[in-house]
């Protein structure tokens, strides 16, 4: 049975991602919800296997993308600079 790797990216927000399995799937973007996203690539697993140093790194290089746009989501919206009123007199 074949193992593949499926790349995923999201229109909506320009998040990517990975999920492997066994069947093609649409999947949410787990970024913005973006509902059916399709995947655009896929890797063969079962022959394209990675040294588990490489897994490692590809997998905290997917951590380092995630926590960058979780921060950037979580950021307070900068409010609009106050206007100085002066009084007449």
């Amino acid at each position: 049975m074949p193992w593949l790797r499926y790349h995923y990216h999201c229109e909506a927000c320009d998040g990517s991602w990975l999920a492997e399995g066994d069947v093609v799937v649409e999947a949410d973007c787990p970024f913005c919800g973006t509902r059916d996203v399709f995947a655009y690539k896929s890797d063969d697993r079962v022959h394209d296997e990675m040294a588990p140093a490489e897994r490692a790194e590809d997998a905290a290089a997917m951590a380092k993308r995630l926590a960058a746009r979780m921060r950037k989501a979580t950021r307070k919206p900068q409010s609009a600079p106050r206007a100085k009123i002066r009084r007449a007199g």
